[in-house]
């Protein structure tokens, strides 16, 4: 079921998406009527990415996250598994008490 709702909803965006929502400068392509001119409309978008990665400097700053590593990923899935099956396990012992009570 669920696979059927991602198709159609797949379906609709790419039905009803138009296939030029590409944005494009002057600079890029002056030849496309629907460019973006950056001397007209400097506070667009488009104008402020391609501005800011012309003029600005390369800088190597740590990320803002921090990935884990594969050892503490699989601790940490290891240490949830064993909790929902000790979880799992009391749950079936308190069952077999109520069941058994002798």
């Amino acid at each position: 079921m669920r696979a059927v709702k991602f198709l159609v909803f797949a379906a609709i965006l790419f039905c009803f998406l138009p296939a030029d929502v590409t944005a494009v400068t002057c600079d890029v392509a002056p030849l496309d009527p629907n460019c973006i001119n950056c001397l007209l409309t400097p506070q667009n978008a488009e104008c402020l990415v391609g501005a800011t990665s012309s003029t600005s400097t390369t800088t190597t700053a740590a990320p803002l996250t921090t990935s884990t590593t594969k050892s503490s990923r699989r601790r940490r899935a290891r240490k949830y598994f064993s909790k929902l099956f000790k979880r799992i396990r009391s749950r079936f012992q308190t069952l077999k008490k109520q069941l058994n009570p002798f």
